[in-house]
């Protein structure tokens, strides 16, 4: 019933009733507690307001520089209540994402010829063998300054960019070029492989003087002429190739492929570079396993051994085509063959075969196959005991993070997730995912599939092409998402314990002298955990040389915190295991929500963890791994910050290429990785400490302008960000972020 309003009382000594408001209710449980001082708009007027509108801040279509048109029906800016449906199209995950590759435009220089001078291909190659008109489309050079001042309020990097710039009409090159930047390449190998097409070449060229140009005159007419030709661009052989180093009034300087070093371990300071004749032996399914196929033959009997994979067109392609763009999802897809690699019998030798013998306490592989089953000497041990770990991140857990990492202190790192079937297929895209640098002192592969016909040839493989770049290969058990999931792979191999023996037994055999480790979750359902059931197994029966335990199930997601009291149990019952057996200790690592120094230490105690696995604490706070070697609580600051975001572009951009491709494809990660960074709140905004990763800040300002510019939500600010240390951002690139709600570029991201 409503209740007619009264007017105000004339009468003064009566008790004014207290004006109620937002900011006068409890706090929403899971909300950052933020200093008063740096809150923006506490008071709200209108209880159905959003953060956006309390904070002046535009709508998704405002962050991408979307404007209302002339011709709008001005109704249409009214203010209505959302119904569900426009909810629906605001959250939720961009899928199927696609990142076009973005190069030099309308001229392509062929490869060959640009490092070696010559082309197999002669006349019929399709790509130009000369810099004419190169530098007419070529943009201008990147302005980078490793040792710039960072500053805490715009422009934020003291740069002196136009120092550099060559003040000459007439010089087509060094009208691009700025002599002031800083090549990372070049800094961090000591040479640049991309030459020319180096978006930081005013770092490795110089102008040609008149002495070094009269000593060349001495040189024969007919070396003067092919000397000239090579300026031009043309040049028919690898001595007279070498003076195109020189065009034009300029002279290219540290120029190498390094071809000694590629044919070696390490090339670019990284490792695990997969031979082309092996991918390609891998395609054609020409690659010997000797040891998967007799293992497989005893294990599986009646499936022939087989990695055919249906989609090879390998024979009749004319050419190998380098793909044009790169999708988010293209790995994942190509291990949709996985599954039809096994028959349809599959499902019933696991209830008939597997049952039978796993009751009768038989490992399945383990006492009929390859004569005796591995002594635990045989393998190299982990002594991991408080190492500081990085869990494995899909696209985000790419080599320059896990090198960032690094230099904040993780002693432990590994690879994205790797899937089996197209490492055994030969697929170049999941081959660079195992790519290791040289400051990664102990690394691993993860590996992820469901069937013992993949993951055993993808480990013999792994033994026998890398060996020496890989420390440990890890079994993904705790993948939740769909794909992985409905093929038996990830979390779904928690609950089929015969494929999984099969695959411990003969990934450990394969393996050699390299520790297998296994990465599990809790379970596959909420309240039914089995993870304790499968540990003894682990360590006593199927060899492994590391666990590691995230608290949380399948279905759980992110939706609770880690159960860390279930890790315990987890690692009491390894302990007793290993103890009953009489064999050495394994160490075992606790996953889930770690954040802050305080929190790793006191989960590392109760719980009795040989150490804490930390994921989204890094993607959100890659210096933790500071605060946990230090044991102490770090308030950065934004310009320290940033300063790492400075790092990471260098390492990416050593990584994928100082061209156009490897700036934009660098541009790309870095927004993935700002868009964790973003929620970082800093803790001397905290009203208690340490902050936790399950707190959302509500809209609040920084202590500088940098420091409210990095906690914005929007991708069109953290492609600002990038521009700081990448250049101006190309028309054609477009960011579509995991979330709608932080959208960049075109209609697509709009989902």
């Amino acid at each position: 019933m409503s209740e007619i309003q009264q007017p105000p009382s004339e009468d003064g000594t009566a008790t004014a009733r207290p004006e109620t408001s937002l900011s006068a209710r409890p706090v929403p449980a899971g909300t950052a507690p933020i200093k008063a001082e740096y809150l923006l708009h506490p008071t709200s007027t209108v209880d159905g307001a959003s953060t956006s509108v309390l904070n002046d801040i535009g709508d998704d279509d405002a962050a991408e520089g979307v404007t209302g048109g002339s011709g709008g029906d001005a109704r249409d800016n009214k203010r209505r209540k959302p119904n569900k449906n426009d909810k629906k199209e605001r959250k939720g995950a961009n899928k199927g994402r696609h990142f076009p590759v973005i190069r030099e435009m309308s001229i392509k220089i062929c490869k060959a010829w640009e490092t070696t001078g010559l082309c197999d291909r002669g006349e019929t190659c399709k790509f130009n063998h000369s810099w004419d008109g190169y530098f007419e489309i070529k943009p201008s050079d990147v302005y980078l300054n490793p040792s710039a001042t960072l500053l805490p309020d715009p422009p934020y990097v003291n740069e002196e960019a136009q120092s550099g710039v060559v003040e000459d009409e007439n010089d087509l090159i060094g009208k691009k070029i700025n002599l002031k930047t800083v090549c990372p390449v070049l800094k961090d190998l000591g040479y640049c492989p991309y030459g020319w097409r180096c978006r930081f070449l005013g770092n490795h060229i110089k102008r040609i003087n008149d002495k070094e140009g009269s000593s060349k005159a001495q040189k024969s007419s007919e070396q003067d002429k092919e000397n000239a030709d090579a300026q031009n661009g043309f040049s028919s052989s690898p001595s007279s190739w070498s003076s195109s180093k020189k065009l034009g009034k300029w002279e290219l300087l540290d120029f190498s492929t390094n071809d000694n070093e590629a044919k070696g371990k390490w090339k670019g300071g990284e490792t695990n570079w997969i031979e082309w004749e092996t991918t390609n032996k891998l395609k054609r399914n020409e690659y010997e396993f000797p040891f998967s196929k007799a293992y497989l033959s005893v294990v599986e009997p009646d499936k022939p051994f087989t990695l055919n994979n249906p989609k090879s067109k390998f024979g009749k392609s004319k050419s190998h085509k380098r793909k044009q763009d790169v999708s988010e999802e293209a790995s994942l897809n190509a291990a949709v063959s996985e599954e039809a690699a096994f028959n349809e019998e599959e499902s019933a030798f696991n209830q008939n075969g597997d049952s039978a013998q796993e009751e009768k306490g038989i490992v399945v592989g383990e006492s009929e196959a390859m004569d005796v089953p591995l002594r635990p000497e045989e393998k190299k041990r982990l002594n991991w005991e408080g190492g500081r770990y990085l869990a494995p991140l899909t696209t985000v857990g790419n080599l320059p993070f896990r090198r960032l990492c690094v230099d904040y202190g993780a002693t432990i790192t590994i690879s994205e997730m790797a899937l089996a079937q197209p490492l055994v297929s030969g697929h170049n895209e999941e081959w660079a995912l195992c790519r290791r640098h040289e400051s990664e002192k102990m690394f691993g592969i993860q590996l992820a599939g469901g069937y013992a016909n993949r993951m055993v040839p993808a480990a013999e493989l792994i033994r026998k092409e890398l060996y020496g770049g890989v420390d440990f290969v890890d079994i993904n058990m705790g993948c939740p998402i769909d794909l992985v999931f409905n093929q038996g792979a990830g979390s779904a191999l928690m609950e089929a314990p015969g494929r999984l023996a099969k695959i411990l037994v003969g990934m450990n055999r394969a393996l050699g002298d390299v520790p297998l480790t296994v990465k599990f979750r809790t379970g596959i359902s909420n309240n039914k955990p089995n993870a304790h059931k499968l540990i003894p197994k682990f360590a006593t029966q199927w060899g492994a040389g590391a666990l590691t335990i995230h608290g949380r199930s399948r279905t759980q997601r992110y939706s609770k915190l880690a159960d860390w009291e279930y890790i315990k149990t987890c690692a009491d019952t390894l302990r007793e295991s290993l103890a009953d057996a009489n064999l050495p200790p394994v160490p075992i690592f606790g996953n889930g929500d770690c954040y802050s120094s305080e929190g790793y230490y006191e989960e590392m105690e109760k719980s009795g963890v040989d150490g804490v696995m930390v994921a989204r604490g890094a993607l959100i706070k890659p210096w933790i791994f500071t605060e946990i070697k230090e044991r102490r609580e770090w308030d950065i600051s934004a310009t320290e910050r940033l300063e790492g975001i400075r790092k990471y572009a260098e390492f990416g951009l050593s990584h994928w290429g100082s061209d156009t491709q490897g700036i934009n494809t660098t541009r790309r990660f870095l927004c993935e990785a700002l868009s964790f960074q973003c929620r970082y709140v800093p803790i001397g905004l905290l009203e208690r400490l340490p902050g936790k990763l399950n707190e959302r800040p509500p809209a609040y300002r920084g202590r500088n302008e940098l420091e409210t510019l990095l906690s914005s939500p929007f991708s069109n600010d953290w492609v600002k960000i990038s521009e700081m240390f990448l250049g101006k951002v190309d028309d054609a690139f477009n960011f579509v972020p995991k979330h709608k709600s932080n959208a960049y570029g075109n209609e697509e991201a709009q989902g």
